[in-house]
């Protein structure tokens, strides 16, 4: 294996005529050493394009170090500061990589032929680039991000502007893009997400690996940032009409979260008075988020709006029930594989969550067409059409 220091990277100014494979950027200046949903995108994209373009160069920009564990040791990286680096630096972060992004991006991007924006952060002055949009739940929820929201309302439709290609993630975020920018809707081409197999997977060996390190068992999970829109708060006031028995023998788990947030949901978890039956994690390794699936008696995903969902798919991938809102994208991403709630009535919510307790035939079901549906989303898919973008978009020299 090579050193980290050797896989650091600097590409050569070329005349692009002479050659005769695509040179292809990625701006992973969002990258993050604990990523969440759009940092695992990123790091699946990097190693799935990889393996999809081995006569090519893949590039990936980013402020990690080649020895994160989540790039494939077979890719080099062009360093950039680790200032950029969101949960070690925070809003000075979010500075830096606008600033990056807007001073020092435009001079890299001509080394490369294509240029691929895993997010929605890109270049204000190049053409050859792919943009993908997760969500544009910041337009959509006002108190999700001040700055987010000025960066979608103001800069976001330039860059829009400017790519050559729109991705979004799902058909449900491709309509919010038309809605909200009016772009047009042959520009944007819709690519799922997929899951890693080797992380997230049905095993039917006994596992107590949360049980050991958090005390729960047979417990129903909630996982994401815990912003509004996440509908926590509604989850828990509806959690608090099960009676105490089966609250006694199913806890809840809250994983991952935003301080801000999760002080907020622990005093309603005070209020009223749950705290022996609730209990949040804050954020959990990854290397542990596939036990915490795997364990979980049911996941309840009480979203009001997704651009994708990845821990529906996530967990339908390791066996675990899913409890999902009918709403944007989870339909699309699950099928007929969960079941589904209103997520704004708490009544059926409570319907859903006493279904999936009470009847076991029925939680066997929701595991096997769960792991079935899983399997139509690999990130092999997503990197093939990527590919097949770049080929008719980027004609080879």
């Amino acid at each position: 294996m090579q050193a980290a220091d050797e896989r650091i990277v600097k590409v050569p100014t070329v005349n692009r005529k002479s050659i005769n494979n695509l040179r292809i950027g990625i701006n992973c200046s969002m990258l993050d050493s604990k990523p969440t949903g759009v940092g695992v995108y990123t790091y699946n994209l990097i190693n799935s394009l990889s393996s999809a373009y081995t006569d090519n160069n893949i590039y990936p920009l980013t402020a990690l170090t080649p020895s994160n564990e989540f790039l494939s040791n077979k890719i080099d990286i062009i360093k950039l500061p680790s200032l950029l680096q969101s949960s070690e630096y925070g809003w000075i972060a979010a500075a830096g990589r606008f600033t990056w992004n807007t001073l020092s991006y435009p001079f890299w991007e001509k080394k490369f032929d294509v240029i691929i924006c895993p997010t929605s952060h890109g270049s204000f002055f190049n053409n050859n680039q792919i943009l993908t949009i997760h969500d544009l739940l910041s337009l959509r929820y006002k108190d999700i991000s001040r700055h987010q929201r000025f960066y979608f309302t103001y800069l976001l439709p330039i860059l829009i502007k400017k790519a050559k290609v729109v991705i979004a993630v799902s058909e449900a975020t491709k309509k919010d893009i038309i809605h909200y920018f009016g772009c047009p809707d042959s520009k944007i081409k819709v690519v799922y997400n997929g899951y890693n197999a080797m992380q997230y997977h049905a095993s039917y060996a006994p596992s107590d690996i949360i049980y050991r390190r958090y005390g729960m068992e047979k417990y129903l999970l909630a996982v994401g940032p815990t912003y509004p829109h996440k509908n926590f708060s509604f989850l828990i006031e509806t959690y608090a009409k099960l009676d105490n028995e089966t609250r006694k023998m199913h806890p809840l788990l809250i994983a991952g979260g935003k301080e801000k947030y999760l002080n907020d949901l622990k005093s309603l978890v005070k209020a009223k008075n749950l705290a022996d039956y609730i209990q949040f994690t804050g954020y959990v390794p990854n290397h542990l988020m596939g036990p915490l699936y795997r364990e979980a008696f049911m996941l309840v995903y009480p979203s009001l709006h997704e651009g994708f969902g990845f821990p529906a798919l996530e967990a339908m991938a390791c066996g675990c029930p899913v409890l999902a809102g009918e709403v944007s994208s989870l339909p699309e991403v699950c099928g007929e594989a969960v079941c589904y709630f209103d997520p704004s009535q708490q009544d059926s919510l409570l319907a859903a969550m006493r279904k999936v307790i009470s009847f076991t035939d029925y939680r066997k079901e929701l595991t096997v067409k769960g792991l079935e549906r899983a399997k139509l989303f690999t990130w092999e898919k997503t990197a093939a059409a990527y590919k097949n973008i770049i080929d008719s978009h980027f004609p080879h020299h």
